[in-house]
């Protein structure tokens, strides 16, 4: 069984690009392991949910899903860092809720047929 939906935000996060164009992905992960730990965040590539952040105001960003329990720790951690990779956030309720289980599941399928984030799954 799926546990109950928990509050969560989504984080438009700012992200460094490689030569070939592609996303510094370790970039993003290291940063999101210190800032909140591993198992707490759940991030795509591209925006399937809400509209990105103005490329020409914020360069590019990404969606990161965390539970609003951790969500002020990425914020305080992102305001001391050298460079602010917090572009904006909003709390995920509804289809939006639903869509990133969705996600979740396609990130790490299983036999029951249910999305889980990484962070229910670590305490599973």
């Amino acid at each position: 069984m799926v546990p109950a939906i928990q509050p969560m935000r989504c984080f438009a996060l700012r992200v460094d690009v490689l030569p070939n164009g592609d996303i510094d992905i370790n970039s993003v992960e290291w940063f999101l392991n210190n800032a909140i730990g591993p198992d707490q965040w759940l991030m795509t590539t591209e925006w399937l949910f809400s509209e990105p952040p103005d490329l020409e105001q914020h360069g590019p960003t990404v969606p990161v899903l965390v539970p609003e329990e951790v969500a002020v720790r990425l914020v305080l951690t992102d305001l001391e860092g050298p460079i602010q990779r917090v572009v904006s956030d909003h709390p995920v309720v509804g289809v939006e809720a639903r869509r990133w289980r969705w996600a979740a599941f396609v990130t790490e399928p299983n036999d029951e047929g249910q999305g889980r984030f990484p962070w229910q799954r670590a305490h599973a």
